[in-house]
């Protein structure tokens, strides 16, 4: 009788794990309250996939590269990807009307809240807005960039607001920037521009794991490029393997738990990607910076580098 109930308990916790993960992020009725979906982080990491791929690829030319920039003051670019929190077109438990409209820009919670990326950095002390454009084209809703000097380098920062409905096309431009195919030129005014998508230095994919849904993705190969890419979505370690490897780019930053994808995070993320600090202390303190905001423990297992 022991056995039988435990094997019960134990298959009802399996279908609450699975539900949870199919749901990833957005139980969040309100983004002030900060709920978080895995309590205890540092005691819940999801177990690892064993490597399958021969990852060789390091960050030995990407380093180089940047430390090439600051020595010459050229502006660093760092470009964020996000697709709008969906709650009829992506695979997540959904959150309020609002908060889940793909094509609100005013309300959306990975755009408009005060953990979403623009109005994040809109509020941040040290990033200033100079740029703002509404339609892109078909799959980008509005494009924002920012700008702030550092002690080592001054950084561009560039982030798009893509259709809550447009995961694949999200997707797609991620990698295609990743790869250096899609190179853009972006005039603030007549004295000033910022290269972006395949120039930018650091490639940031921020919002739901769409690889986790049945997407479209067209292949991508590197243009003889090297750069760091983070992925803030849920589980996101081993997902984007072999579309990391095809496009040349080096996992800075993945994450082995579910999460909310916030921008205090990728603000940790840059500042310490522009000061040099190695790929280990980088994730700790972007795992720190997510337990300051969720209270779920050191944050020590939260992201990963590498393979």
């Amino acid at each position: 009788m022991l056995q039988f109930k435990l094997q019960h308990i134990l298959a009802l916790l399996f279908g609450i794990q699975f539900l949870i993960l199919v749901g990833c992020q957005s139980s969040y009725a309100k983004i002030e309250e900060q709920t978080d979906l895995s309590p205890n982080i540092d005691s819940n990491e999801n177990q690892e996939l064993a490597p399958t791929l021969d990852t060789t690829l390091d960050r030995t030319e990407i380093l180089k590269h940047i430390q090439l920039k600051k020595v010459n003051k050229v502006p660093l670019v760092v470009h964020i990807f996000i697709p709008l929190c969906d709650n009829i077109n992506q695979g997540i438990v959904p959150t309020s009307p609002s908060l889940g409209d793909g094509l609100n820009l005013r309300s959306n919670l990975y755009w408009a809240t005060r953990s979403g990326t623009k109005r994040f950095f809109t509020n941040h002390p040290q990033w200033s807005l100079i740029y703002d454009q509404f339609d892109i084209d078909t799959n980008v809703l509005e494009r924002v960039i920012f700008e702030r000097d550092y002690l080592e380098s001054k950084v561009y920062l560039v982030a798009d607001a893509y259709r809550g409905d447009r995961m694949s096309s999200t997707i797609n431009d991620f990698l295609s920037a990743l790869s250096g195919e899609k190179l853009e030129t972006v005039a603030i005014n007549s004295n000033q521009s910022v290269k972006t998508s395949g120039y930018a230095d650091l490639v940031i994919f921020n919002g739901h794991n769409g690889m986790m849904d049945n997407l479209t993705l067209t292949p991508h190969k590197s243009k003889n490029r090297s750069v760091d890419a983070v992925i803030n979505a849920c589980v996101s370690y081993r997902y984007f393997d072999q579309e990391l490897i095809n496009t040349g780019a080096y996992p800075l930053a993945r994450t082995t738990s579910l999460l909310h994808p916030g921008a205090y995070v990728l603000t940790q993320i840059i500042d310490d990607w522009v000061k040099g600090i190695d790929e280990k202390s980088l994730c700790l303190n972007a795992g720190q910076a997510y337990c300051k905001k969720h209270d779920c423990g050191k944050g020590t297992k939260i992201y990963k580098s590498g393979w």
